[in-house]
């Protein structure tokens, strides 16, 4: 009898003994969630497409525009047209001499002819050469101050032998001043072969500063 009451409280604690946490339902339904989540997630990580990459990893077009856009070179300046070339005296046509010192003479062959004879005196002679080129001038000072001078001209023809000046042509160009305003006008005579020549002007220097072509 007493055997009897000595077992009873056992089988009771063996019985009201609590279950291991790692076989409980409660416990077992979570971990399985939990465990398939972490496998989702690894492989949705190992199969991340082009388009999930975050922005801050791509160049903005803005960035992208002004990088391409210091790297180019810039255009070339275009270059600046030249000047066309001056045109060339011709007879009627007022045309600038610089004499020296920025002093400007302004001068016009008004008539280019040919003659036999310059002068109606008794010095007057033919010419040797076939004929007279007959120069009408007109002498202007367009800046500073200039002066006049037969002696400034020469003249070669077409093969390139000097002409003569004839000193005793009718109304020759004066020598002197010309005062800005004023003018000079007055003939200068070449005893030179027939055909087209050349005029040359120079400063008192005696160098060349311009010429003329005399079609003939």
């Amino acid at each position: 009898m007493n055997q009897q009451r000595l077992q009873a409280p056992v089988a009771a604690t063996v019985t009201t003994q609590p279950r291991p946490f790692f076989k409980k339902k409660r416990f077992l339904i979570p971990a399985g969630v939990l465990a398939l989540g972490i496998a989702l997630g690894s492989c949705s990580a190992g199969t991340k497409e082009a388009s999930d990459v975050s922005p801050a990893a791509a160049p903005s077009p803005a960035v992208s525009s002004s990088v391409a856009s210091s790297a180019a070179p810039a255009p070339a300046a275009p270059s600046p047209a030249s000047a066309p070339p001056a045109a060339a005296p011709v007879v009627g046509v007022p045309f600038s001499v610089k004499m020296s010192d920025g002093n400007v003479a302004k001068i016009t062959i008004v008539s280019a002819v040919r003659t036999a004879s310059v002068s109606t005196t008794a010095f007057a002679t033919p010419a040797k050469k076939g004929s007279y080129l007959l120069l009408d001038v007109l002498w202007e000072t367009e800046s500073g101050k200039t002066s006049s001078n037969p002696f400034y001209f020469s003249a070669k023809d077409v093969n390139g032998r000097k002409a003569d000046l004839d000193l005793f042509a009718d109304n020759q160009l004066a020598s002197g001043e010309v005062l800005p305003g004023d003018k000079a006008r007055g003939f200068i005579a070449f005893d030179i072969a027939p055909g087209a020549s050349t005029v040359m002007i120079s400063n008192p220097l005696m160098q060349e500063a311009a010429r003329i072509q005399i079609p003939h």
